[in-house]
């Protein structure tokens, strides 16, 4: 059984770890620069404040692993998978992340601002003040997500279905609500945040 590996510091350029199995290994302070993580799965594994700059991980599986205070940039995620996976802090920037799918996990404080999100399934996922402005959301799944605190600032949510999706903190002013479904809690919390007396 081969021991995880614990790295500092590393740079990875251009490298092929297409269809790799990682289980419980640690990277931190490192940078991945074109590399091709294609279809590699990972288990328990953790990147902590990583840079990933136009790193293909398309048909990624990842299971329970963190990028926590990451940054990824130009990367793409083309029908990637993480499940209960930890991405506190992490930003993207210009990143192709269409089709993805998430399930549950920890996503708060995360920048998505201004990334096409459209048709993304994020089902049960926290994204407790996650930067989700001038993000594309239409058509999106958020149910049971935790929006707390997010900023939604232009977020486009047309036709999102956000039913069971918590809303506390979140400015009803700021996204483009149209044709998005809620459902009647999440009216009345959007109604008491405009200043409205909700009665039964």
């Amino acid at each position: 059984m081969t021991a995880a590996l614990d790295v500092t510091g590393e740079t990875f350029s251009g490298q092929d770890w297409q269809g790799r199995h990682l289980a419980g290994d640690r990277f931190t302070d490192c940078t991945f620069s074109s590399c091709d993580l294609g279809e590699i799965t990972t288990s328990g594994v953790t990147f902590e404040r990583c840079r990933f700059t136009d790193v293909q991980l398309g048909g990624s599986h990842h299971q329970g692993s963190a990028f926590v205070g990451c940054e990824l940039i130009g990367c793409s995620f083309f029908d990637a998978q993480l499940h209960g996976c930890k991405l506190v802090g992490t930003r993207f920037r210009r990143c192709s992340l269409r089709p993805l799918l998430v399930r549950g996990g920890n996503w708060s404080f995360v920048s998505l601002r201004g990334e096409d999100l459209r048709r993304l399934d994020m089902s049960g996922a926290r994204l407790i003040e996650a930067d989700l402005s001038e993000a594309d959301l239409s058509d999106a799944t958020l149910t049971g997500c935790d929006l707390s605190n997010a900023d939604l600032r232009a977020t486009r949510l047309a036709r999102a279905d956000l039913r069971g999706t918590a809303l506390h903190g979140v400015d009803p002013n700021g996204p483009r609500w149209a044709a998005a479904k809620i459902d009647l809690a999440q009216a009345a919390t959007l109604a008491q945040a405009l200043g409205a007396v909700v009665e039964p």
